[in-house]
């Protein structure tokens, strides 16, 4: 078994096997057929084998193509599971534990590993607590729940996370964590690009270091709860009349922790 940088032409076959893995679900929780967006989708799959921001592997067994791995970059040493499969009629046989093995091998210098799924799906949550992923909370940004894991490979601080007294004006990317102490609205307002009507909240988020006021926007609103902690990804600040504040940004995530 091994794994390998995808190539366009691996797109058909790739699609293939994503669509069959995905399908599958059903038979582990899932409401019926069907999976993460363009999971069935030639054309999809051949622009994320091209996207510079992901990297696309295949997986092989006996040099015939069985799953795929996406990979995308969060920060410093800090990567995300975009998308892991293995068709049907090659689970079970370890060829996951090992996509994984290799992958880490790869990326020797991460210091942390992080993906979601579904919280229904039986399938994939035990399979990630076996290979030493660990629940640190929920995503609610999608028609369910998702299950959030970790796996830190380093012991000590993430280097790719702030603490709330180390972040700057115009940083981007940001990783951080805090407790909701305050959320003051929400509010409506107009959007000065479109004219739409959009709603608007300012939350005050605190860890042990200080407190930045967190800017959401519409659906981000009722994913955050009064004194709940939750993890930022993707963040990105900006000083607003001498104050600080942070927004997620478009492909950032909100993750309330337990």
């Amino acid at each position: 078994m091994e794994i390998q940088p995808a190539k366009t032409e691996d797109a058909g076959a790739l699609t293939e096997t994503c669509r069959r893995a995905f399908d599958s679900d059903s038979e582990f929780g899932a409401p019926g057929l069907g999976g993460p967006p363009g999971y069935d989708s030639l054309e999809w799959n051949s622009n994320v084998i091209n996207n510079r921001y992901l990297q696309y592997y295949k997986i092989l067994a006996d040099r015939e193509i069985v799953g795929g791995f996406i990979i995308a970059d969060r920060g410093l040493d800090y990567q995300v599971c975009e998308r892991v499969w293995i068709e049907p009629d090659n689970m079970r046989r370890g060829i996951g534990t090992r996509a994984f093995n290799l992958i880490w091998n790869l990326y020797s210098s991460a210091d942390l590993w992080v993906l979601g799924t579904p919280e229904w799906n039986t399938r994939t949550n035990s399979f990630y607590q076996s290979i030493g992923f660990v629940q640190i909370g929920k995503t609610h940004d999608y028609s369910w729940d998702g299950i959030y894991y970790e796996k830190r490979i380093t012991d000590g601080f993430p280097k790719a996370m702030s603490m709330i007294e180390d972040i700057r004006d115009r940083q981007q990317r940001v990783i951080v964590e805090g407790r909701v102490e305050r959320i003051e609205g929400p509010r409506s307002v107009k959007s000065r690009k479109t004219g739409d009507d959009l709603k608007v909240a300012d939350v005050t988020l605190t860890d042990d270091t200080g407190s930045i006021k967190l800017v959401l926007w519409n659906n981000q609103i009722p994913q955050v709860k009064n004194d709940t902690r939750i993890r930022i990804e993707e963040g990105y600040v900006k000083s607003y009349r001498d104050e600080l504040q942070m927004s997620v940004g478009k492909w950032g995530m909100i993750i309330t922790l337990i």
